[in-house]
Protein backbone atom coordinates (compact mmCIF):
# COMPACT_ATOMS: atom_id res chain seq x y z
CA UNK A 1 0.00 0.00 0.00
CA UNK A 2 1.31 3.44 -1.10
CA UNK A 3 0.64 5.87 1.77
CA UNK A 4 2.34 8.35 -0.22
CA UNK A 5 0.01 8.65 -3.43
CA UNK A 6 -2.26 11.74 -2.59
CA UNK A 7 0.27 14.16 -1.18
CA UNK A 8 1.95 16.28 -4.05
CA UNK A 9 5.93 15.93 -4.97
CA UNK A 10 6.30 19.31 -3.35
CA UNK A 11 5.18 18.77 -0.18
CA UNK A 12 7.24 15.49 -0.19
CA UNK A 13 10.44 17.77 -1.35
CA UNK A 14 9.53 20.03 1.64
CA UNK A 15 9.67 17.60 4.04
CA UNK A 16 12.77 15.92 3.02
CA UNK A 17 14.73 19.51 3.19
CA UNK A 18 13.11 20.39 6.76
CA UNK A 19 14.14 16.79 7.82
CA UNK A 20 17.72 17.93 7.07
CA UNK A 21 17.67 21.43 8.14
CA UNK A 22 15.85 20.75 11.47
CA UNK A 23 17.88 18.23 12.56
CA UNK A 24 21.11 20.15 11.91
CA UNK A 25 19.33 22.41 14.47
CA UNK A 26 18.94 20.50 16.95
CA UNK A 27 22.24 19.14 16.79
CA UNK A 28 24.67 22.19 16.05
CA UNK A 29 25.42 25.00 18.90
CA UNK A 30 23.74 28.10 18.78
CA UNK A 31 20.57 26.98 17.00
CA UNK A 32 20.51 23.76 19.61
CA UNK A 33 21.47 25.29 22.39
CA UNK A 34 19.62 24.72 25.97
CA UNK A 35 18.13 28.46 25.88
CA UNK A 36 16.39 27.74 22.42
CA UNK A 37 13.03 26.18 22.94
CA UNK A 38 12.24 23.13 20.66
CA UNK A 39 9.37 25.52 19.15
CA UNK A 40 11.74 28.10 18.56
CA UNK A 41 13.96 25.40 16.52
CA UNK A 42 10.95 23.73 14.59
CA UNK A 43 9.81 27.23 13.23
CA UNK A 44 12.88 28.00 12.39
CA UNK A 45 13.39 25.02 10.97
CA UNK A 46 10.57 25.13 8.41
CA UNK A 47 11.40 28.90 7.37
CA UNK A 48 14.65 27.71 6.25
CA UNK A 49 13.30 25.20 4.74
CA UNK A 50 10.45 26.82 3.27
CA UNK A 51 13.21 29.43 1.78
CA UNK A 52 15.59 26.35 0.34
CA UNK A 53 13.35 24.47 -1.07
CA UNK A 54 12.59 25.94 -4.17
CA UNK A 55 16.92 26.48 -4.85
CA UNK A 56 17.81 22.64 -3.54
CA UNK A 57 14.48 20.34 -4.95
CA UNK A 58 13.32 22.75 -8.02
CA UNK A 59 10.19 21.16 -9.73
CA UNK A 60 11.03 18.80 -11.24
CA UNK A 61 12.75 16.69 -8.57
CA UNK A 62 12.04 12.87 -8.56
CA UNK A 63 10.64 11.78 -5.49
CA UNK A 64 10.33 8.12 -4.87
CA UNK A 65 6.28 7.31 -4.30
CA UNK A 66 6.81 3.86 -2.47
CA UNK A 67 6.39 4.32 1.05
CA UNK A 68 9.36 2.18 1.89
CA UNK A 69 11.81 3.99 -0.41
CA UNK A 70 10.73 7.44 0.84
CA UNK A 71 11.56 6.33 4.70
CA UNK A 72 15.01 5.21 3.36
CA UNK A 73 15.20 8.96 2.40
CA UNK A 74 14.05 10.61 5.50
CA UNK A 75 16.75 8.42 7.40
CA UNK A 76 19.39 9.70 5.11
CA UNK A 77 18.41 13.28 5.23
CA UNK A 78 18.12 13.28 9.09
CA UNK A 79 21.83 11.51 9.15
CA UNK A 80 23.37 14.19 7.21
CA UNK A 81 21.56 16.90 8.96
CA UNK A 82 22.67 15.38 12.42
CA UNK A 83 26.26 15.23 10.20
CA UNK A 84 26.09 19.03 9.28
CA UNK A 85 25.40 19.66 13.22
CA UNK A 86 28.06 17.39 14.27
CA UNK A 87 30.50 19.07 12.61
CA UNK A 88 29.86 22.19 13.73
CA UNK A 89 29.65 21.06 17.31
CA UNK A 90 32.82 19.30 16.81
CA UNK A 91 34.73 23.14 16.38
CA UNK A 92 33.05 24.36 18.83
CA UNK A 93 34.23 20.93 20.91
CA UNK A 94 37.68 22.04 20.04
CA UNK A 95 37.08 25.25 21.42
CA UNK A 96 36.40 24.23 24.61
CA UNK A 97 38.63 21.82 25.00
CA UNK A 98 41.22 24.33 24.72
CA UNK A 99 39.95 26.00 27.67
CA UNK A 100 39.65 22.75 29.45
CA UNK A 101 43.40 22.32 28.90
CA UNK A 102 44.15 25.40 30.32
CA UNK A 103 41.99 25.45 32.98
CA UNK A 104 43.13 21.82 34.35
CA UNK A 105 46.62 23.43 34.27
CA UNK A 106 45.57 26.65 36.15
CA UNK A 107 43.85 24.86 38.76
CA UNK A 108 40.21 25.93 37.79
CA UNK A 109 39.46 22.01 37.36
CA UNK A 110 37.34 21.56 40.42
CA UNK A 111 35.48 24.47 40.26
CA UNK A 112 32.93 23.25 37.48
CA UNK A 113 29.71 24.45 36.21
CA UNK A 114 27.27 23.47 33.93
CA UNK A 115 27.92 24.42 30.48
CA UNK A 116 24.59 25.65 28.59
CA UNK A 117 25.80 25.57 25.15
CA UNK A 118 26.80 21.35 25.24
CA UNK A 119 24.96 20.63 29.06
CA UNK A 120 27.97 19.39 30.32
CA UNK A 121 30.83 20.01 33.10
CA UNK A 122 32.87 23.17 32.35
CA UNK A 123 35.01 24.63 34.52
CA UNK A 124 36.10 28.43 34.16
CA UNK A 125 37.99 28.85 31.47
CA UNK A 126 35.93 26.54 29.51
CA UNK A 127 33.05 29.19 29.83
CA UNK A 128 35.41 32.02 28.67
CA UNK A 129 36.58 30.20 25.85
CA UNK A 130 32.86 29.32 25.14
CA UNK A 131 31.52 33.01 25.22
CA UNK A 132 34.49 34.20 23.54
CA UNK A 133 33.34 31.56 20.51
CA UNK A 134 30.19 32.40 20.38
CA UNK A 135 30.76 36.12 20.60
CA UNK A 136 33.26 35.36 17.17
CA UNK A 137 30.84 33.06 16.09
CA UNK A 138 27.89 35.70 16.00
CA UNK A 139 30.10 38.25 14.60
CA UNK A 140 31.49 36.91 11.40
CA UNK A 141 28.18 35.37 10.98
CA UNK A 142 28.96 32.28 11.42
CA UNK A 143 25.33 31.05 11.54
CA UNK A 144 25.06 32.14 7.52
CA UNK A 145 28.00 30.19 6.96
CA UNK A 146 26.11 27.15 8.62
CA UNK A 147 23.06 27.88 6.49
CA UNK A 148 25.44 28.59 3.29
CA UNK A 149 27.31 24.82 4.39
CA UNK A 150 24.20 22.48 4.68
CA UNK A 151 22.62 24.73 1.17
CA UNK A 152 25.83 23.06 -0.01
CA UNK A 153 25.20 19.62 0.75
CA UNK A 154 21.71 19.93 -1.08
CA UNK A 155 23.86 20.91 -4.25
CA UNK A 156 26.48 17.83 -3.73
CA UNK A 157 24.10 15.33 -2.60
CA UNK A 158 20.71 16.35 -3.37
CA UNK A 159 17.00 15.06 -1.84
CA UNK A 160 16.80 13.36 -5.43
CA UNK A 161 19.80 10.99 -5.15
CA UNK A 162 21.28 7.97 -4.05
CA UNK A 163 24.52 7.62 -2.35
CA UNK A 164 26.25 5.68 0.42
CA UNK A 165 24.98 5.97 4.05
CA UNK A 166 28.29 6.52 5.82
CA UNK A 167 31.18 8.50 5.12
CA UNK A 168 34.59 6.71 5.17
CA UNK A 169 36.31 5.91 8.92
CA UNK A 170 39.39 7.76 7.20
CA UNK A 171 37.70 10.75 7.18
CA UNK A 172 36.13 11.33 10.85
CA UNK A 173 39.56 10.17 11.75
CA UNK A 174 40.80 13.07 9.57
CA UNK A 175 38.76 15.87 11.06
CA UNK A 176 39.03 14.73 15.13
CA UNK A 177 43.14 15.52 14.10
CA UNK A 178 42.19 18.81 12.77
CA UNK A 179 40.01 19.86 15.90
CA UNK A 180 42.79 18.54 18.31
CA UNK A 181 45.39 20.49 16.15
CA UNK A 182 43.13 23.67 16.26
CA UNK A 183 42.10 23.34 20.17
CA UNK A 184 46.27 22.66 20.86
CA UNK A 185 46.90 25.71 18.73
CA UNK A 186 45.09 27.66 20.85
CA UNK A 187 46.56 26.45 24.43
CA UNK A 188 49.87 26.46 23.81
CA UNK A 189 51.15 29.82 24.40
CA UNK A 190 49.23 30.11 27.82
CA UNK A 191 50.74 26.10 28.72
CA UNK A 192 53.81 27.53 27.46
CA UNK A 193 53.79 30.30 30.09
CA UNK A 194 52.37 27.69 32.78
CA UNK A 195 55.18 25.37 31.82
CA UNK A 196 58.17 28.08 32.64
CA UNK A 197 56.47 29.18 35.84
CA UNK A 198 56.25 25.89 37.07
CA UNK A 199 59.75 25.81 36.34
CA UNK A 200 60.57 29.04 37.98
CA UNK A 201 58.79 27.98 40.88
CA UNK A 202 60.83 24.63 41.36
CA UNK A 203 64.21 26.84 41.33
CA UNK A 204 62.81 28.75 43.74
CA UNK A 205 62.65 25.91 46.07
CA UNK A 206 65.79 24.58 45.71
CA UNK A 207 67.29 27.90 46.51
CA UNK A 208 65.16 28.75 49.35
CA UNK A 209 63.59 25.83 50.84
CA UNK A 210 62.20 27.50 53.69
CA UNK A 211 59.56 28.82 51.18
CA UNK A 212 56.37 27.07 50.51
CA UNK A 213 55.67 26.55 47.24
CA UNK A 214 52.28 25.17 47.09
CA UNK A 215 50.95 28.40 48.62
CA UNK A 216 52.95 30.57 46.13
CA UNK A 217 52.75 28.65 43.50
CA UNK A 218 48.63 28.19 43.06
CA UNK A 219 48.18 32.52 43.02
CA UNK A 220 51.35 32.79 40.79
CA UNK A 221 50.41 30.31 38.06
CA UNK A 222 46.46 31.46 37.91
CA UNK A 223 48.05 35.40 37.69
CA UNK A 224 50.74 34.08 35.00
CA UNK A 225 47.24 31.86 33.45
CA UNK A 226 44.77 34.97 33.39
CA UNK A 227 47.87 37.39 31.68
CA UNK A 228 48.17 35.01 29.10
CA UNK A 229 44.57 34.63 28.38
CA UNK A 230 43.95 38.51 28.00
CA UNK A 231 47.45 38.93 25.83
CA UNK A 232 46.75 35.82 23.65
CA UNK A 233 42.53 36.92 23.23
CA UNK A 234 43.28 38.50 19.66
CA UNK A 235 45.53 35.36 18.02
CA UNK A 236 42.40 32.74 20.05
CA UNK A 237 39.66 34.86 18.30
CA UNK A 238 41.53 34.60 15.19
CA UNK A 239 41.94 30.97 15.26
CA UNK A 240 38.20 30.85 16.37
CA UNK A 241 37.13 32.92 13.08
CA UNK A 242 39.11 30.44 10.89
CA UNK A 243 37.44 27.48 12.37
CA UNK A 244 34.16 28.35 11.84
CA UNK A 245 34.71 30.61 8.58
CA UNK A 246 36.21 26.52 7.32
CA UNK A 247 33.21 24.86 8.41
CA UNK A 248 31.99 25.06 4.29
CA UNK A 249 35.68 23.40 3.32
CA UNK A 250 34.74 20.24 6.01
CA UNK A 251 31.36 20.12 5.38
CA UNK A 252 31.65 19.27 1.42
CA UNK A 253 34.16 16.25 1.86
CA UNK A 254 31.53 14.22 4.11
CA UNK A 255 28.32 15.41 1.45
CA UNK A 256 30.30 14.43 -1.66
CA UNK A 257 31.34 10.57 0.30
CA UNK A 258 27.11 10.47 1.33
CA UNK A 259 26.06 11.99 -2.18
CA UNK A 260 25.32 10.04 -5.66
CA UNK A 261 28.37 7.86 -6.25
Amino acid sequence: MNLLSGMPAAWEALFLVFCRVGTMMLVAPIFGSRGTTPQVRVFLGLTVAFVMAPVVAPPGTVIPGDTGAFVARIAREVLLGGLVGFVVLLVFTALEGAGHIVGLQMGFSLANIINPLTSTNASLIDQFYTLVATLVFLTIDGHHIVLLGIERTFLIAPIDAIGSTLPPQEMIFGLGREIFATASRMALPVLTALLLTDVALAMVARSVPQLNVFVVGMPAKIAVGFVMLIVTVPAVAYIMAKSFSDIVALLVPFARAMGPS
